[in-house]
């Protein structure tokens, strides 16, 4: 007994079937090895690297491969048209982009840290900007920021879905869109995203985090004098207050709390929140 808990017996004995069992696997195992490295950039090798990451997505080599034999796919699609009888190019395109985006979903449910699941799954959004005309490539980033917020949704503090979204809003800012004229500004609405997050969990380390590295390009588009900057400087520091009244052993919040400060130190006002914040304004602030 340990604290009223009865111990285990400890490790169980491993029995001649669980052995062979285990044989087994590993000898599967290799044999999908050997047969992807083969290296036919066939549709058939594309099967073998599903069932060999659905296994061990962490195995970043047959990541690579996979990326092959769907790069090869794509240029073979992309080289079509209706007047060979295929389907459209575009929409053959899509299709492959959107079959591979729907085998990642399963993985990423399983494991939601992996950074080789996060990596393919940004190379075929990049590869859609590449390949298809610009209001369908951000009809398929648009979609990714909604899976991304759905993946939040399931784990909020995941720094790799953090990461991703911002990879994702980056991306849906740039200019491959703007030229277009299909993109705006999103930074607004990733400010608000930030406030729904943290709302929802205080101890929300890389929404807070999101929100430091937004504040200063959602004042500088918003264009706004120094007074509307104080204003936003005292919402903010009544936030982090009402935070830490609710729970002042988070690190997380004391890490806000220190970005708030960092406006108040004349080494760094001057790239602060309020960098013409003058001695009397901080002396009436604290």
């Amino acid at each position: 007994m340990s604290h009223g808990v009865p111990r285990g017996s400890g490790v169980q004995p491993v029995t001649d079937q669980d052995w062979r069992k285990e044989q087994q696997k590993i000898k599967d195992y290799k044999g999908l090895v050997d047969s992807i490295r083969e290296h036919q950039l066939t549709s058939d090798t594309l099967e073998l690297t599903s069932k060999l990451l659905k296994w061990n997505p962490e195995y970043y080599t047959i990541w690579n491969y996979r990326r092959l034999v769907r790069r090869h796919q794509l240029e073979h699609a992309s080289s079509r048209g209706p007047s060979d009888g295929s389907p459209p190019k575009f929409k053959a395109l899509v299709d492959l982009i959107y079959d591979d985006l729907a085998f990642l979903i399963p993985l990423l449910r399983k494991f939601p840290k992996c950074y080789w699941i996060w990596s393919y799954r940004l190379w075929l959004l990049e590869e859609s900007t590449r390949l298809l005309p610009a209001p369908e490539a951000r009809n398929i980033w648009q979609q990714e920021l909604m899976l991304a917020g759905k993946m939040l949704n399931l784990d909020s503090r995941n720094f790799h879905g953090w990461g991703y979204r911002r990879t994702v809003i980056k991306a849906l800012e740039s200019d491959a869109f703007q030229a277009k004229g299909l993109s705006t500004s999103m930074t607004k609405q990733e400010f608000d995203y930030t406030t729904k997050m943290i709302s929802s969990n205080l101890s929300n380390f890389s929404a807070w985090h999101n929100r430091s590295k937004l504040i200063p390009k959602l004042l500088s588009e918003m264009k706004v004098d120094h007074e509307a900057r104080r204003n936003f400087l005292d919402d903010e520091l009544e936030l982090i207050e009402r935070a830490l009244w609710a729970g002042s052993e988070d690190q997380s919040l004391w890490f806000y709390h220190q970005y708030l400060m960092s406006t108040f130190d004349p080494k760094y006002t001057a790239e602060s929140m309020v960098p013409e914040l003058t001695e009397a304004e901080k002396t009436a602030i604290a």
